[in-house]
C-alpha cells in the first residue's frame, strides 16, 4: 500500500469509526500549573473515541508507528478528538472560516483567537487544524484570526484578541520570550494562552498556559545520529546547519544538542551556519554562501522543509552535487524533486519529519480543557521521529506546497483548501 493510500485511509477510518458522545460533564477548577481561574463557562470535554482509530491517526501524525500509550495523556485526548467525523455542513463552515479575520462557527460562548506567522499553506494548515478541532466542541461560537509578520505585529495581535474578548488565544510563537509580556496581559484579561510547534524555553504557565512542541533536543540528537549511523560521516567531515530566524529558541536547542551528539559520536563538524529566516530567499542566500565558501558539506540540516528547493537549485546552478538533506516537516515539491532523481547521478539522501502542524489540534484541546478547569500540564512534549524518504512519498496529484497527510487534514477539507 502506498504512503498516500495509507494516509488517506487512516483519515477516512478515523472519521468513519467515531461518533460524537457529548455527555454533560461537570468540571471544576483544580489549580494545575497550566490552568487558570474558572471562566464561568460550562464546557463538556467528554468524548467517546475508538482506540484503533486513534492509534491509526497517531501513526499518521508522527509518520512512524508510535504507541498511543507512549504519549502524554493530554496529547492522546487531542488525538482522540481529531478522529471525529464532521458533517458536510461543518466541513463547509471550516472552509468558509479558514483565514477569515472573524467568523461564527456555532452558538456557543467560547471565542478562540488565533495569531499565526507566515502566510503559506503549511502555516495556514495549522489554522485549519485549530478550526477543525474547535468544531468538535459545541461550546465554541466564534473564531478570530490575525496574520502576523514580525514581533510588533504579533504583540499587537495578541493584545487585540484579548481586548476583543477571546477566551482562548492560540498560535505559533516564533518570537520566544519576547512575547511573554503580552501573553501575561492576555491571561490577566482572562484568556487561556496556548502555543504549538515550537517551545518557548524558560517561561512557565504564568506566561503560556500550555505549550505543545516536539522535543527539539531529542531531534538534534537524532539528526546527529543520522549523520554518523546512516550517512557514515566521521570527524573528518563537515556539515552545514541553516538557522531559521536569528536566535530562535527551537534552533538554538537543536544545534546545542546536535553539537553534543556529534562530539560523543566522533561525528562531523558543523563547518557552516547562517540565518535564513526559514524563507526561500534566506535559504537561497545561505546556499550560495555555503557553496562559495568552498566548505565541502556532506549534509545540510535545517528545521523547515519549505525553502529547501532553493538549496537544491543553488547546488544545481553551481554544478555541484547536492549533499544529504536532513530537514523538519514535509514539502511535496521537495519530495517530487528527490523522487525524480532516484537512480540518477543527481540522487541525494533525504530525511524529514512529520508536518508538526497537527500539534495545533492538541493545543486547542488542551486550551479547552484548561478553560473547563481541568488539570493540564504547562508543557506537552512530543517525540519527533526522523524519517528516511522512500519512493512513493511524493503526491503527484497534489501541489508542491502540500504539507503532508500528517497535518491531519481530511482529504475533503484539503481538496477544498486547494481549490
Amino acid at each position: 500500500m502506498s504512503t498516500s493510500t495509507r494516509a488517506r485511509r487512516a483519515l477516512s477510518l478515523g472519521a468513519a469509526a467515531v461518533a460524537f458522545a457529548l455527555v454533560l460533564a461537570g468540571c471544576s477548577a483544580s489549580g494545575d500549573a497550566g490552568s487558570t481561574a474558572s471562566s464561568g463557562i460550562t464546557i463538556d470535554t467528554a468524548f467517546d473515541a475508538d482506540p484503533a482509530a486513534t492509534q491509526d491517526l497517531v501513526n499518521l501524525a508522527f509518520g512512524v508507528d508510535t504507541p498511543v500509550d507512549s504519549l502524554p495523556a493530554e496529547a492522546v485526548t487531542g488525538f482522540e478528538r481529531a478522529t471525529a467525523e464532521l458533517t458536510d455542513e461543518q466541513v463547509q463552515t471550516a472552509l468558509d472560516c479558514w483565514k477569515q479575520p472573524e467568523c461564527t462557527v456555532g452558538d456557543g460562548p467560547v471565542h478562540i483567537g488565533i495569531f499565526n506567522a507566515v502566510d503559506n499553506l503549511w502555516q495556514t494548515t495549522a489554522v485549519m487544524d485549530i478550526i477543525l478541532q474547535a468544531l468538535t466542541y459545541p461550546e465554541v461560537g466564534k473564531i478570530s484570526y490575525s496574520f502576523v509578520a514580525d514581533l510588533p505585529s504579533a504583540q499587537a495581535a495578541v493584545r487585540s484578541l484579548a481586548a476583543g474578548g477571546a477566551n482562548i488565544i492560540i498560535g505559533y510563537n516564533a518570537f520566544g520570550a519576547a512575547m511573554a509580556p503580552v501573553f501575561q496581559e492576555a491571561q490577566a484579561a482572562g484568556a487561556v494562552v496556548a502555543t504549538y510547534t515550537g517551545e518557548t524555553p524558560d517561561v512557565g504557565a504564568d506566561v503560556i498556559n500550555n505549550q505543545v512542541y516536539a522535543e527539539a533536543c531529542d531531534a538534534g540528537t537524532g539528526m546527529g545520529e543520522v549523520t554518523v549511523n546512516d550517512l557514515g560521516l566521521t570527524d573528518a567531515d563537515q556539515i552545514a546547519f541553516l538557522f531559521g530566524t536569528p536566535g530562535n529558541p527551537q534552533d538554538t536547542i537543536v544545534t546545542g544538542c546536535l553539537d553534543k551528539s556529534l562530539t560523543e559520536l566522533n561525528g562531523p563538524k558543523v563547518g557552516f551556519q547562517q540565518d535564513t529566516d526559514w524563507s526561500r530567499p534566506g535559504v537561497a542566500a545561505a546556499a550560495s554562501a555555503l557553496i562559495s565558501s568552498g566548505i565541502p558539506a556532506k549534509a545540510v540540516l535545517n528545521t523547515y522543509a519549505d525553502p529547501i528547493p532553493q538549496l537544491i537549485n543553488a547546488y544545481d546552478q553551481a554544478g555541484v552535487q547536492v549533499p544529504a538533506i536532513l530537514t523538519w516537516t514535509e514539502m511535496n515539491e521537495l519530495f517530487g524533486t528527490w523522487e525524480q532523481r532516484l537512480g540518477t547521478d543527481k540522487e541525494f539522501p533525504l530525511y524529514y519529519t512529520n508536518a508538526l502542524v497537527n500539534q495545533a489540534r492538541l493545543a486547542t484541546t488542551n486550551a479547552m480543557s484548561i478553560l473547563a478547569g481541568e488539570d493540564i500540564p504547562a508543557r506537552t512534549a512530543l517525540p519527533l521521529p526522523i524519517i528516511k524518504a522512500e519512493k512513493g512519498v511524493y503526491q503527484a496529484d497534489l501541489p508542491g506546497d502540500f504539507p503532508g497527510w500528517s497535518a491531519l487534514i481530511p482529504e475533503d477539507v484539503m481538496n477544498g483548501m486547494l481549490e
